[in-house]
């Protein structure tokens, strides 16, 4: 059996998934850098053909990691109602390293178009039909867009999904299907199925193999326990597909381009190397010691064929390199590829040896800052799906209280605004008292209005600790509120006398 039979016998159709693997195909070769057919090729040089490799400046992976750096890195920030459900989620999230596990997921998912984030409870004991989940952890994984089965659609968003993954276990290869459907009540239901051998051909584990192993799991939640992430560009091959677009899906020419001046770059230094033309007879033995006149190693020396004018023993070839206008091919080629995945122009130069990136603050108005406004909006909504998953499965299953009812994710914004010189004119506001300080906080301390009265009260605490460590007592008579009172006191009194004067 394979996974399209297995499928079909499910009542499921997969042919979207196979016709799109040719595309899978294409941005993966150009992810890892080599392509076949285009890197591999062969020159013929007049008497037969040699074969060469086009070097490869690796453009594809530079944009893709690239993307996933802007978009999250370690100054992104997930918040929940208050500290306590932030920091319960935050130890999940560490727990499964999940911050190198979503930049790497995002990666990968805006090279080869689509990726997923999926949720699941591990170590929990099933005994006749009742879960013990008195050990149970939530793992968070990626998985990427070959192992990504879409089984139902609507609008483009996948509603159920099948995620077919692999374990190594003695020598011996087990398939993971695990399928994400709804029932009847509109919830989730993982059906999990287990077997051995290779994608093209498997046979079911035997029951051994499946100790511990949970067939079908009842989430008990209308809340999907994965997340598709995709770059939120516009489909212009199939606008039905559920698959994303690569985010360099329609720069494959520049990518070509780039590689073939990078490779003509290296080229011109190897063809153009200097070299010395010398005749045959000037590389024969010495006729008084019997050793070659020339060494026979030396690359840099050509034997000349029988018949070469000896008027002319030795001759150099002085031609001069090409190397400037290839760089600057290069770079012509970088500034296209910079704009066709939405980083707008000048986001790479090739200094010669290696592609630099540009650094600084970038205006509100130019490309690039609308591009990562535009991918945030999508990847915003897998991260709140994905958070409101974890928090679910982690308060029904797995001992630890989670309210995800209300989810912010503050995204860095550092590249896009000078944050350094705006904290500084906002500590000013605050000590002039233009600006207030719960307003300071909740901006620039990423935290949520109950978060920044929270973080007020325990620095007022503090204060007043300070103050009594050093011998300072809150009397109540030098404090503002007594000075008005005072005040009022005297207002009062100063009636009472015009009143008896009257």
């Amino acid at each position: 059996m394979n996974l399209q039979q297995f499928f079909s016998k499910q009542g499921y159709d997969i042919s979207e998934k196979l016709n799109w693997e040719k595309y899978i195909d294409i941005w993966e070769s150009w992810y890892r850098g080599k392509v076949r057919k285009f890197h591999n090729y062969y020159i013929y040089n007049g008497q037969r053909k040699v074969k060469m490799e086009k070097k490869s400046m690796q453009g594809a992976k530079k944009v893709a990691e690239d993307w996933a750096d802007l978009l999250f890195n370690e100054k992104v920030s997930i918040n929940l109602k208050n500290n306590t459900n932030t920091k319960a989620l935050n130890e999940i999230l560490r727990q499964n390293n999940a911050e190198v596990i979503i930049n790497k997921g995002i990666e990968k998912s805006f090279a080869i178009g689509t990726g997923a984030l999926v949720v699941s409870v591990q170590d929990i004991e099933q005994e006749e039909n009742v879960l013990d989940v008195s050990n149970a952890r939530i793992k968070l994984e990626f998985v990427e867009c070959k192992k990504i089965i879409p089984l139902t659609w609507e609008n483009g968003k996948m509603i159920e999904c099948a995620f077919v993954t692999t374990k190594y276990k003695k020598g011996q290869t087990y398939i993971y299907i695990a399928m994400h459907v709804l029932n009847k009540n509109k919830n989730y239901v993982i059906k999990n199925y287990m077997f051995k051998g290779k994608y093209s051909s498997f046979v079911e584990a035997n029951e051994e193999e499946k100790e511990g192993f949970i067939s079908e799991f009842d989430t008990l939640s209308n809340i999907p326990w994965f997340a598709i992430i995709t770059p939120n560009i516009c489909n212009n091959i199939d606008s039905e597909t559920p698959f994303g677009l690569s985010v360099y899906a329609n720069a494959i020419d520049t990518l070509k381009c780039l590689d073939n001046a990078y490779d003509g770059l290296d080229n011109e230094v190897v063809i153009g190397r200097r070299r010395t033309f010398v005749a045959e007879e000037m590389l024969s033995y010495d006729d008084g010691e019997g050793r070659m006149v020339f060494d026979p190693n030396d690359i840099s020396v050509y034997r000349m064929p029988k018949g070469f004018n000896k008027d002319s023993m030795i001759e150099h070839d002085d031609a001069s390199l090409r190397t400037e206008q290839y760089i600057n091919s290069v770079n012509y080629q970088l500034n296209i590829l910079s704009s066709k995945v939405g980083f707008g122009q000048e986001r790479y130069k090739f200094d010669g040896q290696a592609i630099q990136t540009a650094t600084g603050v970038i205006s509100e108005n130019s490309d690039m800052f609308r591009t990562i406004k535009k991918h945030e909006q999508v990847l915003k909504d897998s991260l709140i799906t994905i958070v409101k998953a974890i928090a679910y499965a982690s308060s029904t299953f797995a001992n630890t209280i989670i309210d995800a009812a209300e989810v912010t994710i503050d995204f860095d914004d550092s590249i896009i605004e000078d944050r350094g010189a705006e904290q500084v004119r906002a500590m000013q506001e605050v000590s002039q008292n233009l600006r207030s300080h719960k307003s300071y906080i909740e901006e620039y301390r990423d935290l949520n209005e109950e978060q920044a009265l929270e973080e007020m009260e325990q620095i007022q605490q503090e204060k007043m600790s300070n103050q009594e460590a050093f011998g300072f007592t809150t009397d109540l008579s030098n404090t503002g509120e007594s000075q008005i009172n005072n005040k009022d006191d005297k207002q009062d009194d100063k009636k009472k006398d015009n009143k008896g004067k009257e």
